[in-house]
């Protein structure tokens, strides 16, 4: 155990100098039993930083660990709950600390003033510590470095007889701390297996090349959404500005229920036009009819004029067709799916733009967007699962019954190929436009072909083999 340090006092009171070496003594073994029965590395880090108080005096003690042989890790700070690693302090005592474990004397304990650091760390020296610190290594019984304690303090000298038995404390610190980093290890089912032994290597080795021969069933994540089945597309029967929606996005709708007008203005007036343009062929027709009783030249006029009139009662009846299509009808009953009301009023649609869809709440299915890379072998008839984003707990179940044969660009700009799944036994649909993740099983195949298949498609595109 080391000594005390000796003072003119002490000299002159032998009896205050026996007590302080018992109170330090006593300090000593209340610390060392405390360390040993800490039973989690987070109440370890917590004695070394805070309780070694009571054996030295320091303004700050900073706990490391040993990664490699240039590299080291900051674990605990006296103090502080948790340590940020990008914090400025925390980076530049990194580096000292760096620096410190390639030393000669990074075995030992030593004090460690400004002199003894880069350039670059003595200029934050005094704005960070200001005077000396202590080195105080934690070696194993095999004098490894394990870790290390960095002390610091604004006043006072750093007494060998400190040091001295700081590094007792030390071992008791290291033993303490070895003993539960091997708890925690033997906590995993791996670190149980002895790879030093070679017949459990071989059998590990075997059990694993063997599992790579178990059967496994593929499988695919894909988007989902739930998507009506056999919707009926309500589309723009003109070419023409639509003038007015008269229903609401999602609302329920009749056959036979006004959905949408065009604007008629201009087809209107094209129609008035046509009316009058006949009227005048017809009078022209019975001028000259009348004018042929009399007038034999009249009579070669009257096949073009007949002709005429034709003309201008068909363009009557195809303006009409095109007004009866201005407002369009809802040809089945059902729940009208489109954008806002304000999207469409007064945009400009041509014929065949879809406009809503009509969708049958009660028949519904699965739309998947299978991404080409993760594309495996399907056939009609495989199992989907589906896990909507509002309740994914609860998965439905479903039936490939349509697959794509080309990827398409889907709506995100994606190349996929288009699946489709409907509803296996399910009391209620679920709404229209809920979207999740669906996940699409395949055959069975090895796992080595399983984990491998994305790697070997990676490298064939890579090397073009």
């Amino acid at each position: 155990m080391a000594q005390a340090p000796t003072t003119p006092e002490a000299t002159k009171n032998p009896a205050k100098t026996s007590d302080r070496k018992a109170l330090a003594l006593a300090t000593f073994l209340q610390l060392e039993r405390q360390i040993r029965h800490a039973n989690s590395a987070e109440k370890f880090r917590f004695i070394v930083v805070n309780e070694t108080h009571r054996l030295l005096r320091y303004d700050q003690a900073v706990l490391w660990k040993t990664l490699s042989a240039d590299k080291l890790e900051i674990v605990a700070i006296s103090g502080v709950s948790a340590v940020s690693p990008e914090a400025p302090y925390i980076v530049w005592l990194r580096n000292i600390l760096t620096d410190q474990l390639s030393g000669d004397k990074a075995g030992q304990c030593h004090i460690v003033s400004s002199t003894d650091v880069s350039e670059s760390a003595q200029k934050d020296w005094n704005e960070w510590i200001g005077s000396d610190a202590l080195w105080c290594p934690l070696l194993t019984v095999q004098g490894t470095l394990y870790g290390g304690l960095w002390l610091t303090r604004s006043s006072g000298e750093w007494h060998p007889s400190e040091q001295a038995l700081l590094g007792r404390i030390a071992d008791a610190y290291t033993h303490a701390w070895q003993a539960l980093d091997r708890q925690s290890a033997r906590s995993s089912w791996l670190p149980q297996i002895n790879l030093k032994s070679g017949r459990q290597r071989i059998a590990l080795i075997t059990a694993l090349l063997l599992a790579l021969f178990l059967p496994v069933r593929q499988s695919a994540l894909a988007p989902a959404e739930i998507v009506p089945l056999d919707p009926v597309i309500v589309t723009s029967p003109l070419d023409g500005v639509i003038s007015d929606i008269h229903i609401q996005p999602n609302s329920t709708v009749r056959k036979g229920d006004l959905l949408f007008s065009l604007d008629d203005t201009a087809l209107r007036n094209k129609h008035q036009v046509a009316i009058k343009s006949a009227e005048v062929a017809q009078a022209e027709y019975l001028l000259a009819a009348q004018k042929a009783f009399s007038d034999e030249s009249s009579k070669s006029e009257l096949a073009m004029l007949r002709a005429q009139v034709k003309v201008r009662d068909a363009e009557v009846h195809y303006t009409s067709e095109l007004l009866d299509k201005v407002d369009v009808h809802a040809s089945r009953s059902g729940i009208a799916i489109f954008t806002a009301v304000n999207d469409w009023t007064g945009k400009p649609v041509t014929v065949g733009e879809k406009v809503i869809t009509l969708a049958d709440p009660e028949q519904t299915e699965i739309q998947l967007w299978l991404p080409v890379d993760d594309a495996i072998n399907l056939e009609i008839g495989a199992e989907v699962k589906l896990f909507l984003n509002i309740d994914p707990t609860h998965p439905l179940t479903g039936t490939m019954r349509q697959t794509s044969y080309e990827p398409q660009v889907t709506p995100d700009g994606n190349l996929a190929f288009q699946l489709k799944a409907g509803f296996n036994h399910i009391e209620k649909q679920p709404r229209v436009g809920l979207k999740g993740t669906g996940k699409i099983y395949g055959k069975r195949v090895l796992l080595i072909n399983y984990l491998l298949r994305r790697p070997i498609s990676a490298l064939r595109r890579f090397t073009g083999l």
